[in-house]
């Protein structure tokens, strides 16, 4: 349960903490945080820097032009109006006790537990009774029915100063965002709006409809077929592959190839055949 538990909360997490700001064409900026990896572990692994690195440079937006930054301080207000201070923390850990919160739920059940947990076919644990079901989840987790809740709550209880780093970034992007799309007498006109009994509302509204129950649910209705597109997805991208060579491992360099590598990386011949690590490990061999 342990597992499964962070690994959907980390999902959940993830989506919760990119959902509106997607939602408004927005990336968010880089959340810079200590790394600490065992030697054993970073050995030709990526840390997490690096990473966060990578993914801050997928979306390099172009810097503003005067005129765009002549339209910032506009923009800016009109963000302040729709994100108020705490605005953000305030949606998300809404967005994650609806969402989380039902879904940890879901995997707490016993059945979906002791199948996890034991290599019971589907005809035997439907032989078992409730009682049994329990008695069984107890040996194997005393805190089986409490543990789903404790992880919830002990995340959304520490996601402050998450929430708090996340914020100023989505708002100066919202901002940069609204200054790029909207002319100045676009800006003005929604301004105007804002100021009125309905736009003020819509504005302290617009972000929050994306976390509403009617949207998640909507979202995850929409699920099943999406993941019923991923073999249509796969399908078409092996075809796309297929035209392109094969990858190589050591056994297909050539003596010439095998030499320059060895002089880039620096180290002796004979010891590429360790460090070459074969493409789709475990998978059946390309023909050529």
């Amino acid at each position: 349960m342990k597992n499964i538990g962070v690994s959907l909360v980390l999902g959940v997490l993830s989506l919760a903490l990119s959902a509106p700001a997607m939602a408004q064409d927005i990336v968010m900026g880089e959340i810079e945080g200590e790394v600490a990896i065992d030697d054993a572990e970073a050995d030709g692994a990526m840390d997490e820097a690096a990473v966060l690195a990578m993914m801050s440079g997928l979306f390099q937006a172009e810097p503003l032009t005067a005129e765009q930054e002549a339209r910032l301080p506009a923009a800016t207000a009109i963000v302040a109006t729709m994100m108020p201070e705490g605005f953000y923390g305030e949606i998300m850990r809404d967005m994650m006790e609806k969402t989380m919160r039902p879904m940890m739920a879901m995997f707490s059940e016993p059945d979906f537990l002791l199948a996890s947990r034991l290599t019971l076919d589907e005809a035997a644990l439907a032989e078992l009774s409730d009682a049994e079901k329990q008695e069984l989840l107890t040996m194997l987790d005393p805190a089986w029915d409490q543990r789903a809740d404790t992880m919830v709550d002990a995340l959304i209880s520490n996601m402050g100063g998450a929430f708090a780093a996340v914020e100023p970034p989505v708002r100066a992007g919202l901002a940069k965002a609204y200054a790029v799309r909207f002319d100045e007498a676009q800006l003005a006109d929604i301004s105007a709006f804002f100021a009125t009994p309905t736009g003020g509302e819509f504005a302290r509204q617009s972000m929050a409809l994306f976390a509403d129950p009617q949207v998640m649910g909507a979202t995850m209705e929409a699920m099943p077929e999406m993941i019923g597109s991923f073999t249509e997805m796969e399908t078409a991208m092996e075809a796309a592959l297929e035209s392109l060579p094969a990858e190589r491992d050591y056994a297909d360099l050539s003596m010439a190839q095998r030499a320059r590598m060895a002089d880039l990386l620096g180290v002796e011949p004979d010891a590429l055949g360790d460090m070459v690590i074969p493409h789709g490990e475990g998978e059946e061999p390309e023909a050529e």
